[in-house]
């Protein structure tokens, strides 16, 4: 199997509305023999190219293709998406695009639709790149040039104007890999060392203690120091909330949404591995995953459990430190979670609901002068600074705090930290810090 018919293979799962990374990484788990890493990055690069331009892609095969894409067979529509976008945003040469597209027509059984593929994919690739100034409606823009649903597209404008256009370009930057290294093992110093050993890029210090911004030959998980537990990976806007909390050793600390695990591993350290962590998670597999870092970190003061955040209530409350950090819609990490590009945002009452009360029984959970933190990985101010506001609301005994420190580029929103991924250079992400009088 070819690392552009495993693509393929891929976009045709993903059409069927499947989590981008899972659908990938099952793919390429069912490759016999495996694909060389050489081979499976390139297959990748395929596959998210295509999920993150799908309607700009479109909006180009369209003007190439006397008949409507939906109308083909899904082989062949995914074909195409997989050619274009090697053409024109890959950097491969229009003919091996072509050519190899072609030859994926007949792969798979396609052979009468070999000449359309051809003809289709040199006319497209022959036209001007699409530009900006080809979609003056700046809904049109975002929903066609930036390849975002109706309905996300339509939220970011009417909460941010411009900035929404921005953000949607800032998505598609592929920046350095955001790690910290586990004090209980290492510093960031030997961690620097143990990655350029095994030919990984460290660019240098992050802004934050302990973090390291990394370009990695291949995936992070495959590196001996991963391995060994001497870094987690964790973007530097998760890293800020986590460490906002001030975790303390001895404490008893609550993380109430924990899984897949990096910040209990950052909290963790901050306690330097002594008193109580409590880690909980609603779905079984993800606390599986959580206790596997854990124990790869050398970890030994958490306990994983899974319960439902927004009942649950934890043994051994109340605690000094809770951290809350709420399953949201996760528009902050567009540019990771291509899939998030289309949602439809159904549901968003049901959601706003969950957010408050998972965020109401962390306040039940925290003791007098506890320190609570609030975050999300989206930009959505219903579920970011509204939240804070309810809750400030229904509980007098909470006041909002200064975050005790910085980061370069986020903003004070009044009631909580906003890091906007055009002006911070991170995920998009909110943190808020509050404190029981």
């Amino acid at each position: 199997m070819t690392a552009r018919y495993l693509a393929v293979k891929a976009l045709l799962r993903q059409e069927q509305d499947g989590y981008a990374d899972l659908v990938l990484d099952s793919e390429l788990k069912k490759c016999a023999p495996p694909l060389s890493g050489r081979d499976a990055a390139f297959a990748a690069a395929v596959f998210y190219t295509a999920v993150e331009r799908l309607h700009l892609l479109d909006w180009q095969l369209a003007k190439a293709c006397a008949r409507p894409l939906q109308k083909l067979d899904a082989p062949v529509r995914a074909i195409l998406r997989a050619g274009l976008a090697q053409g024109r945003y890959m950097g491969v040469p229009a003919p091996a695009a072509v050519s190899e597209s072609v030859k994926l027509a007949r792969a798979f059984g396609k052979t009468s639709a070999a000449a359309m593929v051809n003809a289709v994919l040199r006319k497209a690739l022959a036209m001007p790149a699409p530009c900006e100034a080809d979609f003056p409606d700046p809904l049109a823009r975002l929903e066609t040039f930036y390849s975002l649903s109706g309905p996300v597209a339509r939220l970011l404008w009417e909460q941010y104007g411009p900035g929404a256009l921005e953000m949607a370009a800032a998505f598609y930057e592929k920046r350095p890999t955001a790690v910290r290294a586990n004090p209980l093992k290492t510093d960031a110093a030997a961690l620097t060392a143990a990655l350029q050993s095994e030919g990984h890029t460290v660019q240098g210090p992050g802004p934050l203690p302990n973090s390291l911004l990394v370009t990695f030959c291949g995936s992070p998980a495959g590196s001996r120091a991963f391995r060994q537990g001497l870094f987690h990976v964790q973007d530097l806007a998760s890293q800020y909330a986590a460490l906002c909390l001030g975790a303390r050793p001895g404490q008893r600390v609550l993380d109430l949404c924990a899984a897949p695990g990096g910040k209990t591993l950052l909290l963790a350290q901050q306690m330097q591995d002594t008193g109580t962590l409590v880690a909980n998670d609603a779905a079984a597999p993800r606390v599986a995953l959580l206790r596997q870092a854990l124990a790869r970190a050398g970890v030994r003061c958490a306990v994983a459990a899974c319960h439902d955040a927004a009942a649950w209530q934890p043994e051994g409350a109340p605690f000094d430190a809770v951290l809350c950090d709420a399953p949201c819609s996760g528009l902050g990490v567009i540019g990771k979670k291509p899939d998030i590009r289309y949602k439809g945002l159904q549901n968003r009452e049901a959601l706003y609901n969950l957010q408050q009360s998972i965020l109401q029984n962390a306040a039940k959970a925290l003791a007098q002068n506890g320190r609570l933190v609030y975050s999300t990985c989206t930009v959505n101010f219903y579920e970011d600074q509204a939240q804070v506001q309810a809750l400030l609301q229904s509980r007098p005994e909470l006041r909002l705090v200064p975050p005790p420190f910085a980061f370069p580029g986020a903003q004070d929103t009044g009631f909580g930290t906003l890091f906007l991924p055009h002006k911070t250079g991170t995920d998009g992400f909110f943190a808020a810090v509050l404190e029981k009088l």
